[in-house]
């Protein structure tokens, strides 16, 4: 007998982010992706790279809490995706990316890290939904309610070392960014819950990135984009300036 287990952001509970952002790339077929973001400005949603599908048009839920009703808006602006120059010049894109707000939000935004006290346990959100089946597969899913947990902050070693042995064509993209990892017992991120914040003391040190298994949950640390490397921290300041 399979013992199906729903949960979103594994471990997690119900939570409420004012800041927080769920992103849906809509297709022309009414099809639509999920992803999350948080706004650190009145102006500026902070989300991953790889959340900007081809053809897909962008639309930020803004405001989502318990039991109310968000405020949709359509990203019409160009996104601003950081990117930097390989050995040969040529464009290397980076999974950090903002989306202009067409007008000024109301909401109070997250505020960008203080680097000089990095978090050992931070907090994850998200509203992708997983299924821990058998074997602890994965199973995408989505929720309406946004979930939140802490995860600890650990080394990357054993993730890269995992990357560049199982999939080193991954390792090749992921090992010029600036990332840190966090893993706890029973706790884990999912389908869906790419770009939102990574978040301590209500300042926010990371972007949910990549999962470190793709289809077993809670067996390897997952990847976050690190807001406390230099050259991230410039650039997100001159863009949102």
């Amino acid at each position: 007998m399979m013992v199906d287990l729903q949960k979103r952001i594994i471990g997690g509970q119900k939570c409420e982010r004012r800041y927080h952002v769920r992103l849906r790339g809509v297709a022309a077929d009414g099809s639509s992706s999920l992803c999350g973001g948080s706004l650190i400005s009145q102006r500026w949603i902070l989300t991953a790279t790889h959340c900007l599908e081809p053809g897909r048009t962008i639309f930020a839920d803004l405001g989502v809490l318990l039991g109310g009703a968000a405020q949709e808006v359509q990203i019409t602006r160009k996104p601003v995706i950081y990117t930097d120059k390989d050995n040969n010049n040529s464009d290397r894109f980076h999974d950090l990316m903002l989306l202009q707000l067409p007008g000024n939000s109301n909401i109070q935004p997250v505020a960008l890290p203080d680097c000089g006290d990095q978090p050992r346990i931070a907090e994850i959100a998200g509203h992708a939904a997983t299924c821990g089946g058998l074997n602890d597969r994965r199973k995408p899913g989505k929720s309406q309610t946004l979930h939140c947990t802490d995860i600890k902050v650990v080394d990357c070693e054993d993730l890269r070392h995992t990357l560049l042995e199982k999939a080193p064509k991954v390792y090749q993209v992921k090992m010029y960014q600036h990332w840190f990892c966090g893993q706890s017992p029973g706790v884990d991120i999912c389908y869906g819950d790419s770009g939102g914040g990574v978040v301590h003391k209500d300042k926010i040190y990371g972007i949910i990135s990549f999962l470190g298994d793709p289809r077993y949950v809670c067996r390897k640390a997952a990847a976050f984009m690190d807001l406390c490397n230099p050259q991230y921290a410039a650039w997100i300041k001159r863009t949102i300036a």
